[in-house]
C-alpha cells in the first residue's frame, strides 16, 4: 500500500484533518520518511567527517630502521608524526607511498599522532633516504585513479612529505668468529715454533 492510497481526510468536527493509515510493515508514511531523512543527515554529516581536509600542515616526524640484520628477515621502517593543521582539523586520513607503494597509516589516541610501518628483504633495502610521501583522502583517490589510467603520478602533489634516512642493516663480519678464531691459533702456532726454532739454532 503506498502514501498515496493510505491517505484519507477523516472529519473532526473542527474541520477536516488528515490521517495515515499504516502500511503492510506496520510503519506510517510520516515515520518512514522521517527515518529516510534522519539516515540522508547521518550520511551527509558521515561524508563530511570523512571529508576533513588540513591546511597548512605542521609536522613532527621521527623515524627508525632495522640496523641489524641477524636479529630479522627483513628491513623495518617505522615513521611516527604529530600532525597540526591550520584550520584545526582533527580526524584527518592519512595515506603513505613509498617508491609508488602505498601503505595505510594508522591514527593514534592522541590527536594529531600517525605512524606508517613497511618491510623490505634486506637485500632490497639499500641505504640512502627514502622519502615518504603522505596524501590526504582526495589527493589519495587522484593519486589512485591517475596509477589506474597509466598518468603521470609525479605530478600530484602530497599533503607532505618525510625523508627517512637509513644506514643499512648490519648482516655480521665478512669472516665468521670460527675462521677467525682458527686463523688466530695459526698464527699463534706458527710464531711460537718460530721463536722456539729461533733458540734452538
Amino acid at each position: 500500500m503506498t502514501c498515496l492510497s493510505a491517505f484519507h481526510w477523516v472529519d473532526a468536527s473542527a474541520g477536516l484533518f488528515p490521517q495515515v493509515r499504516v502500511n503492510r510493515g506496520g510503519f506510517s508514511c510520516p515515520v518512514i520518511n522521517m527515518m529516510r531523512v534522519i539516515t540522508a543527515i547521518l550520511a551527509l554529516c558521515l561524508s563530511l567527517c570523512a571529508a576533513e581536509t588540513c591546511t597548512d600542515p605542521a609536522i613532527s616526524p621521527s623515524s627508525y630502521t632495522t640496523t641489524d640484520a641477524l636479529i630479522s628477515s627483513e628491513t623495518v621502517f617505522i615513521v611516527e608524526l604529530s600532525l597540526a593543521c591550520a584550520n584545526g582539523a582533527q580526524s584527518v586520513a592519512l595515506y603513505a607511498d613509498v617508491n609508488g607503494k602505498q601503505f595505510p597509516v594508522t591514527r593514534g589516541q592522541d590527536v594529531g599522532k600517525y605512524q606508517v610501518s613497511w618491510s623490505v628483504p634486506h637485500k632490497q633495502a639499500s641505504s640512502g633516504t627514502y622519502q615518504v610521501k603522505f596524501f590526504d583522502e582526495e589527493s589519495y583517490s587522484t593519486l589512485r585513479k591517475a596509477q589506474r589510467n597509466n598518468e603521470d603520478v609525479d605530478a600530484i602533489k602530497p599533503l607532505f612529505s618525510v625523508n627517512v634516512d637509513h644506514r643499512g642493516a648490519w648482516s655480521g663480519p665478512w669472516v665468521s668468529t670460527e675462521v677467525l678464531a682458527a686463523l688466530i691459533g695459526i698464527l699463534v702456532y706458527y710464531l711460537a715454533y718460530s721463536t722456539k726454532s729461533a733458540i734452538q739454532a
